[in-house]
Order: C-alpha cells, then structure tokens, then sequence
C-alpha cells in the first residue's frame, strides 16, 4: 500500500502594517526574586502580547539591565516590561528603549489567567486566537491631562498600528481594554476574546449550524425540532446594542457578509488594577518628569537638571579619557612588540657587526668574572676545530643527528634495590647492604613490614641496621 501524501496546512498570519514598519516588540521579564504568582502573571502577560513578544525568555540572576538593551536593537525589541518586588509593593515598569520614557506603577490587585477561566461557564479554549495581536481599546484618556496623554501614547505604541480601509476583520480575535481613571491617576487592564454569533436564528438551527449532532429521539419530525421548544433565544442574545451587519465573512459558521451578528466578549485574563507612581526621561532613570507622591519646587528640579547635566559631562570626559588611554597602551604594545621582534632577529641573524662571535662573548666573559685566561679545550672555536671536551661532545651529536641513531640509553642496576627513584621531584637512593643466592638477608634501614619468601630466599626488613 503506497504513502498517502500529507497536506501542509497554511496558517493564515495578521494583515501586515500599511506603512511597512516592522511591529513593536517587547521583552515582559522580572527583576530580582518576585515569587511564584507573580512568575505566572509574567507567563499570563506574554500570553496576551503575542505573537510579538518572546514568549520563552529565559532571565537569570546574572544577567543586568544592559545585556537586554544591548541584545533588543538586533532582535527588533521596542518595550520592556518589568515586574519588580520590594517589601511594601508590587512594581511595573514599561519602557521604551533604548532612550525612555519610563513608566512605573504599582500593582494594586491582579488576577491571573487560571482565576478567570474557572470562574466562567463556557471559556474560550482555542489557541488559534493568539497567532494575531490583539486590538487595544482605550477609555478615559485626556488630551488636557498630559500624565493620562503619555500613558496613552505609550500603550499605543506597544501594539502594531491598524489601517480601518485595509484591516481583515478576521485578524481581530481578541482585543485589550485600558481603562483610566483621572481622579486616583489608576489603570484598569482586562483581556477580552472576540466572539461573533449569527443573529435571527433559533437555537436549534443553530445548532444545526455548527455541526452539532441533536437528539432527536423525543420528537416525529424534525420540524417539531425547530419550531418547538428550541425555538427561543438563549442566554444573553436579548440584550441590545451588539448586533452588528457583517461588512467581511468571518471565521465561524453563519458569519456571512451582510448578515447580522452579535458580538460577544468572553474575559480570557489576566487583570490588573494599576497606580501611576512617576514618569522617567531616561530608561528606568533621568529626570523625573511626574511624581504622583512626591511634590518639588521650581529651583529644586532645575538644580537637579542641573546635576544630570553636570554627572553626564562628566561621564562624556571620562569616556574620552578611556579611548584615549586605551589608544595609547595599544600602540605601547605595538612598539614592545617590535622591540622584541628586532632583538629576537639579532641574537639569530649570525655575527654581530664587529665581526665577533658567541664564543668569543663566552670567552669575554670567563675572562671578566674568573680573572684568567681560559684552557683551550675548554671553549670551541668559531671555526669548530677545538680539540677540547666541548668540541668532541659537539662533533659527537652531529653524527648522530646525521644518522638519526638514538642516544644511549642509561644501564639498569641488576639488583631492583639499588636503582634511584625520584618522588615528589627529590632523588632518593636505596641500597642493600649484602645479598647473598642462599637463605640471605637484605636488610634496609627503616622499620620492618615483614618477611617474604622467593625460591627458597628470606627478604627479611629490620627496623634498624647499619649498610
């Protein structure tokens, strides 16, 4: 029986941005030891930024604030997002890298994914609803108030912008409420998923719809089925103001171009409440530009303008300073370097100048320290002639280097007893002090282990002896 071919299927992706920028991504990650719940509502929180966000990001204790900025401009990363823990509160930080603005709130209440689905009756269970981004909904926000005005622009920036003309209404699966509250400067953030069902339809028919076999056994036709008892509305449908007129087909049976629908929100989770604490210039730093807690006056801030100006030239000098001492040891090494090539070439390049050799420095220098003349066969002569020791041990290892003989070998000692051992780097000797072929004795000095016998030989170790 022959292979049947498998089908690749097509995920179909999120309609890409009008203006062809690449889509804003984020790091979600915590700073220092922050508990196991709070580690799942890291978890919960990539879960509702995806696709754009790295969902495995794996943080140890090791690694610093700089390792993330530096490794974000390759991989495209836009935001970080970090969850903190001190001893009274519970810190968010979102960050717009690599130059700011830093927002800092603290955690009032939050709710993670788990908490919400076993709260509800019939929860959403598919996967595929995170394979596009989600749709930001805001409410609250002020154009006169300029802390609400940041806030906004900031969350709008952590999600893809949406061309209206252009957008695929099937892409919209999910969308994320942000609610602002002026009056306390809190946030509100709920996680909602997307549902749409076709309106005018009984709920038998529309069961039939989605495929779902009914029990028919209790009724003669089935028309009894869908004019009968299934013929009322179920659940929420009476409420008003969520039938809409479909202008795209979309994913789900019924949802049919120029039909009514209604559109219904299923809560997927997490949620926060959150407090604004203070707005930042710089990257989890810089000048203070909004404190929620902390009030100060106009000299105040301009003396600490003053003081990043003043830590920031001073930053710039001592950076200069460093690339110009390094400038500076590099071409120190550069010259050591060729120092010690050019002295490494004379000792090697034969006679020296003054035509002069190394024997006659050898000479020179016995001359100098001992005060005397040295023996001719002492020193071999330039021109390799000696007649003395030195010369014969010289002529010697030329020839057998020329005939690729091996050097002599030392002879063993015929007694194990009386070869040298060495131990530790130190050379000890051993001896025995009289051996004889019949019943002898070996005595060695030190304290005795015992006696062994060998074809009819005594070894016998005495704890004192003289050789």
């Amino acid at each position: 029986m022959g292979r049947t071919r498998r089908k690749k299927k097509q995920t179909v992706g999120a309609t890409p941005p009008s203006d062809g920028a690449p889509p804003p991504k984020t790091f979600i990650m915590e700073r220092g030891r922050v508990g196991n719940s709070l580690n799942q509502l890291i978890l919960n929180l990539r879960q509702a930024m995806e696709p754009n966000t790295a969902t495995k990001l794996k943080v140890r204790q090791r690694n610093v604030l700089k390792d993330f900025v530096t490794v974000a401009g390759p991989l495209g990363v836009t935001h970080f997002m970090i969850i903190s823990r001190s001893d009274d509160f519970i810190n968010l930080r979102v960050c717009r890298i690599p130059h700011g603005p830093t927002l800092t709130f603290h955690i009032k209440a939050f709710s993670l994914c788990k908490d919400v689905v076993n709260s509800q009756k019939d929860p959403v269970s598919t996967q595929l609803i995170y394979m596009t981004p989600p749709l930001l909904v805001q409410n609250g926000f002020s154009s006169d108030d300029k802390p609400s005005q940041l806030i906004s622009t900031v969350f709008q920036n952590l999600f893809p912008s949406l061309s209206v003309g252009s957008v695929r209404l099937g892409d919209i699966r999910r969308c994320l409420l942000l609610q602002y509250h002026p009056d306390n400067k809190s946030l509100e953030l709920r996680h909602y998923a997307i549902r749409v069902k076709p309106r005018g339809l009984s709920r038998g028919v529309r069961k039939l719809v989605k495929s779902r076999v009914p029990d028919l056994s209790k009724y003669h036709d089935i028309s009894e089925y869908v004019l009968g008892d299934g013929a009322s509305d179920s659940e929420g449908e009476e409420v008003g103001g969520g039938d809409v007129t479909l202008p795209q087909d979309l994913p789900g049976r019924g949802n049919i171009r120029t039909q009514q629908s209604a559109v219904r929100l299923s809560e997927l989770g997490p949620r926060l409440t959150l407090q604004l604490v203070k707005i930042e210039s710089g990257l989890c730093g810089g000048e203070v530009l909004y404190h929620s807690f902390m009030r100060k006056s106009q000299s105040a801030v301009l003396s600490l303008r003053h003081e990043k100006e003043d830590a920031r030239r001073l930053k710039a000098i001592r950076k200069q300073e460093q690339e110009h001492n390094v400038a500076r040891k590099k071409e120190e090494r550069a010259q050591h370097k060729e120092r010690c090539l050019a002295g490494m070439s004379k000792e090697t390049g034969g006679p020296s100048v003054g035509g002069g050799s190394d024997e006659d420095d050898d000479v020179e220098w016995y001359r100098q320290e001992v005060g005397e003349e040295p023996d001719p066969d002492t020193f071999i002569t330039s021109d390799g002639t000696g007649k003395g020791i030195a010369s014969k041990l010289k002529r010697r290892m030329g020839k057998r280097q020329k005939t690729g003989s091996p050097s002599p070998k030392p002879k063993r000692s015929k007694y194990p007893s009386q070869e040298s051992t060495t131990r530790q780097g130190k050379r000890h000797t051993k001896t025995s002090s009289s051996h004889k072929s019949g019943g002898g004795v070996v005595r060695f000095a030190g304290k005795t282990k015992g006696t062994a016998k060998t074809g009819g030989r005594v070894f016998r170790k005495k704890s004192s002896g003289r050789l």
